[in-house]
């Protein structure tokens, strides 16, 4: 029991003198309680809320922790990659000055990707959100956009992939 699990019908038996305790009284007693009883329940869920926002945050160990938490917590398949990786890039075209060079990063498989909208500067993608078909069957792509959207950077920007 946390410190603020109160065990309202004890409570209303404790306050009660032992010459009142009667069926009736101890009934009417409980029904008054309802509406305490109601406001500790949505108390106790708006605490547990708060708790998880606050533990945690935008960092990719939190947010990747947040997505399984939230939506996988048996198997905690949700992983997030960096898609900003071009240390393992292909010089396909250059100009005299090197600061216009053109590079492509090579994938695990050798395939050269051409004109993906992550490599160009308007469209690039920070980060790759990694979700399985069946949770994104289950909870919906709107419901896992919203809990990324709660802690990733506002100028982050990220897409899902589903496998």
């Amino acid at each position: 029991m946390t410190q603020y699990g109160i065990n309202y019908g004890r409570l209303a038996l404790a306050i009660v003198p032992i010459k009142l305790r009667k069926p009736l009284l101890m009934a009417l007693l409980n029904v008054l309680l309802t509406g305490v009883r109601r406001a500790d329940s949505v108390f106790g869920q708006f605490r547990a809320d708060t708790n998880f926002r606050l533990y945690h945050n935008g960092q990719v160990c939190y947010l990747r922790a947040a997505l399984n938490d939230s939506f996988d917590w048996e198997r905690r398949r949700i992983t997030i990659d960096d898609t900003g990786d071009y240390r393992e890039s292909v010089i396909i075209y250059r100009r005299d000055d090197p600061v216009h060079s053109v590079s492509v990063p090579v994938r695990n498989n050798g395939a050269i990707i051409i004109n993906r909208r992550s490599m160009t500067i308007d469209g690039a993608l920070d980060f790759t959100v990694s979700v399985p078909d069946d949770v994104r069957l289950t909870y919906g792509e709107a419901q896992i956009r919203a809990l990324i959207d709660q802690f990733k950077l506002a100028s982050k920007r990220y897409t899902l992939n589903f496998y």
